[in-house]
């Protein structure tokens, strides 16, 4: 079975290239007081959009929201896909948000993976939970995307016995694996070497999807391999500038002297 076949959605969903992510005066405030994100108004279309920005400056809280992980403490945040319009504070939409929207955490890959036999029977495991694909279909799905990804060898591993980058490509393909339109990637490179990064990179973007990550790897958005549409720069919890990839690094650059100046003082 061809790859473009299994990509291909269930007629229960319908099929859309990519969605639109808004955020109208979205913000957030955890339990304990922590302000995670303020009041913030976005549109999100494009194909692929970095989110950079010191530790603490809210990423994290923005992808969680985007993606539906989080609700506002104010405002909204709705997701269109096609003619379907979500609102991610209405939790009976959250698994129709995720048939849509693929997620990859920093954390690397579901604690449930580390319960199963090996990483092949975890993810076809959560692929049958999804219900986005159809039960004949899983084994293939499973089996093409580990092959795509150079996870073959690994298949029959447990997730405690792979390396830090097979554990980072796992967390891609347990994203792809429920055929989503869109990735939303928190630090998906987070703590690789030059050559882990641009593998696990590598492996995010090969299919052409949309794509919407965070990262500490400022070099990265400005690669001309990945080829990043806009990236926002986030402080103090707000967007403080959005657009070119080239200029949002100038920014973080200035952002972090003037920073280091300060504390120097």
């Amino acid at each position: 079975m061809s790859l473009l076949r299994l990509f291909k959605r269930t007629p229960a969903v319908p099929t859309v290239d990519s969605v639109t992510i808004r955020l109208e005066q979205a913000e957030h405030v955890y339990d304990d007081g922590t302000v995670g994100l303020r009041s913030t108004n976005l549109e999100i279309h494009e194909r692929r959009v970095a989110v950079i920005g010191l530790n603490g400056s809210g990423k994290t809280t923005l992808l969680k929201l985007m993606d539906g992980a989080l609700l506002p403490s104010s405002g909204m945040v709705t997701i269109t896909a096609g003619e379907q319009k979500f609102d991610t504070a209405q939790r009976k939409e959250n698994k129709r948000i995720a048939a849509h929207i693929g997620k990859v955490r920093r954390e690397e890959i579901p604690n449930a993976y580390y319960q199963s036999k090996t990483i092949a029977e975890a993810v076809a495991t959560a692929v049958r939970k999804a219900g986005s694909v159809p039960r004949t279909e899983i084994d293939a799905l499973v089996g093409d995307l580990f092959a795509r990804f150079a996870l073959a060898d690994s298949s029959r591993l447990n997730a405690a016995e792979l390396d830090s980058e097979r554990r980072h490509l796992l967390a891609v393909v347990a994203a792809l694996a429920t055929r989503p339109c869109t990735i939303v990637a928190d630090e998906p490179t987070k703590g690789l070497d030059e050559h882990g990064t641009d593998r696990v990179a590598t492996a995010l973007f090969s299919g052409n999807l949309q794509v919407i990550f965070a990262t500490h790897d400022v070099a990265m958005t400005t690669n001309p391999h990945f080829a990043i549409d806009r990236t926002i720069l986030m402080h103090n919890q707000s967007v403080i500038f959005d657009g070119n990839p080239h200029e949002a690094a100038e920014r973080y650059d200035k952002l972090v002297q003037e920073l280091m100046g300060k504390s120097a003082l």
